[in-house]
């Protein structure tokens, strides 16, 4: 028997991305981005629409999903804010891979009060063996699923249901990009989700949105770096440095004596690793450490606390060491 909610539609927040791209063929699956047309949400949806639950659609402005700017990502999660779960069952948000692993990540900290499910496609829907259309169905179906009646947010792609803390774009081209790089929540077989286990809420999801995302810069370690990119970041006045350190978190050592110099100097430092999969070593304060979280995800995370409250103080890097330790593991 269907319950309340399976009667609620799910809104579909629509930033264009390969999900809605028009390629040149059917065999086009590379090359679709340079005919610079799409396919509108409800041309997308058409197919399976009057297959599916409730779905109510809006377009955002479409663009490739690493331009978006600081704002429009804040813009997003207000908007999902907005979505009240007496109307809404959840929502579906859709956008270029480029970006997901990130945009989801923001999402997933800030937190919403509907459920919320991310997707995107590795090949546009006029394509032979495209993921476009199962992507969508299969988050619009997670999206009302019970395992996430508590307004969590997870990304789904390739059948797989995955945390945002965790999941990224592993190859630039294969449809298991995503899957391939986590270990899944859950699966979704035949419209059905299956959950293994189910996500935490993020550490910031019942906190104010920042007026701005502080300006966070990551530096790339490398073998005989001199530290001089961490210097000039310092010195452009960036809020924080994330290092991306070599294998388990190491910087050079020209490279951490300009760290502690950018510490010194009241700039919030964060070591993580350009090793994909692991974890950082471990670091001392003032350093904070990244866990498991990605540069990447790293620098958002210290983008939202630095863009809502002044940092620097002892006191502030245990408690921001603390969220770093629920996010990253």
């Amino acid at each position: 028997m269907s319950s309340p909610d399976d009667l609620l539609p799910v809104h579909w927040l629509s930033l264009g991305g390969t999900l809605q791209s028009r390629g040149h063929d059917p065999l086009d699956t590379d090359r679709y981005w340079q005919t610079g047309q799409s396919l509108t949400p409800d041309e997308v949806l058409a197919p399976v629409r009057s297959l599916v639950a409730p779905v109510t659609v809006e377009a955002v402005d479409a663009r490739p999903s690493h331009d978006l700017s600081p704002d429009a990502l804040l813009a997003l999660v207000a908007r999902l804010r907005e979505l009240d779960p007496a109307t809404t069952a959840g929502a579906v948000v859709s956008l270029g891979s480029n970006g997901l692993e990130e945009v989801a990540f923001l999402i997933w900290l800030l937190g919403a009060r509907v459920p919320v499910a991310l997707t995107a496609s590795m090949r546009p829907p006029t394509a032979i063996g495209s993921d476009a259309l199962p992507n969508l169905v299969d988050a619009l179906t997670v999206a009302r699923s019970p395992g996430l009646r508590d307004h969590h947010v997870v990304v789904v792609s390739d059948g797989a249901i995955l945390h945002p803390a965790e999941a990224m774009k592993s190859h630039s081209s294969r449809v298991d990009s995503f899957r391939a790089s986590a270990t899944p929540l859950g699966e979704v077989h035949a419209g059905v989700p299956r959950w293994q286990r189910y996500p935490l809420p993020g550490p910031l999801r019942d906190l104010p949105l920042p007026a701005t995302l502080a300006p966070v810069e990551i530096v790339t370690s490398y073998v005989g770096s001199d530290g001089a990119a961490i210097r000039s970041a310092a010195d452009r006045g960036v809020r924080g440095i994330v290092s991306a350190g070599t294998g388990a978190g190491f910087p050079t050592t020209a490279e951490r004596r300009a760290l502690d110099d950018a510490a010194a100097a009241g700039v919030v430092v964060c070591q993580a690793q350009r090793t994909p999969y692991g974890r950082v070593a471990g670091t001392a304060l003032p350093v904070l450490c990244a866990r498991g979280l990605t540069p990447q995800k790293a620098r958002l995370l210290l983008a939202v606390v630095l863009g809502g409250d002044e940092v620097g103080g002892e006191a502030d890097l245990v408690g921001l060491q603390r969220v770093l330790d629920v996010a990253g593991g």
